[in-house]
């Protein structure tokens, strides 16, 4: 196996968990937020399949970008 073997592996890999985690971000919208139970507008419910708060929303990417792990 050379290194170009080994690249294409990484890449089939990468995309199967890119593949994985659109699949496992199924929500069950609802009118308020889970994390802090804050009303959800109208506009974000219609616009986004969530059931979090907007800022709510950021705080978790905020928290999965610093705290990510490097592959």
């Amino acid at each position: 196996m050379d290194a170009a073997d080994n690249a294409q592996i990484e890449i089939e890999r990468e995309q199967s968990r890119a593949l994985e985690n659109i699949k496992g971000n199924t929500v069950e919208p609802s009118e308020e937020c889970i994390e802090c139970g804050n009303e959800i507008p109208e506009e974000r419910q219609q616009a986004v399949n969530t059931n979090l708060c907007i800022g709510c929303a950021e705080m978790r990417e905020l928290h999965s970008r610093n705290y990510a792990t490097r592959r």
